[in-house]
């Protein structure tokens, strides 16, 4: 067997692959994990009221640093179209396979061993690694960490081809609804086709202008979804759902969002609908719109500049460039940069994590086996520059 197939860190990501953990539905994960930190000699390990699995070292005076992942997943998927098991963990080649093994199940196998890495190497301060609940469905477990921890520092592991990320869009979902009125098709006229206001929508959402600009370059929308009831083909639509997923950048909130659009249909309603999150032993809920926001840590920042230089060297001994971007997608960084720090302010949050994000969601989702020694290696060698530049 190839050395790295062996190393613990793939080991463990392959355990936690094995555990079945979609959003919701993420205890079996969660135990998993807290089983790796008592194992680790972690001085706490639990599952908290959300059903986030926390471990925690603690050695001394200094500042707590956060390695943060998140344990749900999406669901599977048509399971005969996967090249491999979506629960086996499969080692072929130069990857593993399944569902979370880029998002983003290995990153938190690496945080684990990072920690006891940095811990063995004289870490001062607190250190923890953190795997949320719900994070594909709207953050509720990441919500309710920022309301029970604090934190300095907090790296979080989601896929980024080992590059540092520092920022992403938002997203919110738009609903709209078309009224008309149903009759025989047959007899058209004798209804209201609630189908052409959409239509009309549409073509101009395809040249719609929207902000743009700076490092996340601008909002954009995808109508994504469509239906008319009745669900009947020989009878005109009554009433028409469409709904849009966009993607905003600072300063284009939910309001400003509505107003663009409403603009142009004035007879169409839209809005964006509430939700309710609910964790798996329904001891925490999360209520508010369908709506995640925009995030950004600051460029010029002696934290995110000592990021820089850590992970560029850290990439160096494995004969990687250093890279920095933004995510396209949504993330929990909003969350957890609500979380208080130890100064009375707010935690700062980076990204790095291994795999790459054009994998995730897919059924080809899988992850470099040599991405996973090079982010352990980075974990640790973050944690140990934070904690010896904040103490």
């Amino acid at each position: 067997m190839n050395e790295i197939m062996t190393k613990d860190e793939i080991l463990l990501a392959q355990s936690l692959i094995q555990a079945f953990s979609p959003s919701g539905a993420e205890s079996p994960a969660a135990k998993v994990l807290c089983d790796a930190f008592a194992a680790l000699g972690f001085d706490e390990s639990y599952i908290d009221d959300a059903g986030n699995a926390v471990g925690i070292f603690k050695r001394g005076d200094g500042p707590h640093i956060m390695l943060n992942g998140h344990i749900d997943t999406v669901p599977l998927g048509d399971e005969s179209i996967w090249p491999y098991h979506p629960l086996s963990g499969e080692i072929v080649g130069d990857r593993m396979w399944g569902r979370g093994a880029c998002d983003m199940k290995s990153a938190l196998a690496c945080m684990a061993f990072a920690a006891k890495d940095a811990v063995e190497q004289g870490f001062q301060g607190t250190l923890s690694v953190t795997g949320v609940t719900l994070e594909e469905v709207g953050g509720l477990g990441a919500w309710h960490l920022a309301k029970e921890q604090t934190a300095d520092v907090i790296v979080l592991g989601e896929p980024s081809k080992l590059k540092l990320m520092l920022g992403h869009r938002g997203r919110v979902e738009v609903h709209v609804k078309s009224k008309g009125a149903i009759a025989h098709a047959a007899k058209s006229e004798l209804g209201k086709n609630a189908l052409y206001p959409v239509a009309k929508l549409l073509a101009q959402l395809e040249h719609l202008e929207l902000p743009s600009g700076g490092i996340l370059k601008g909002s954009t929308l995808t109508p994504s979804f469509l239906e008319s009831h009745p669900k009947s083909t020989n009878v005109v639509p009554g009433e028409a759902h469409l709904v849009i997923d966009y993607r905003n950048i600072p300063g284009d909130d939910d309001e400003h969002i509505l107003e663009r659009l409403r603009a142009l249909a004035p007879e169409l309603e839209f809005e964006i609908p509430n939700e309710a999150l609910t964790s798996e032993n329904g001891k925490v809920v999360l209520e508010g719109r369908s709506s995640r926001q925009p995030f950004l840590t600051p460029g010029e920042n002696a934290l995110v500049n000592l990021a820089r230089q850590t992970i560029k060297e850290g990439l160096s001994g494995f004969g990687h460039a250093f890279e920095e971007d933004c995510w396209w997608f949504a993330t929990d960084a909003p969350w957890l940069a609500e979380m208080p720090n130890t100064k009375g302010g707010k935690a700062l949050v980076v990204g790095f994590g291994p795999g790459e994000e054009e994998l995730a969601h897919t059924t080809n989702e899988s992850v470099p086996l040599a991405h996973l020694p090079i982010a352990r290696k980075v974990y640790c060698d973050l944690a140990m520059a934070f904690a010896k530049t904040m103490s």
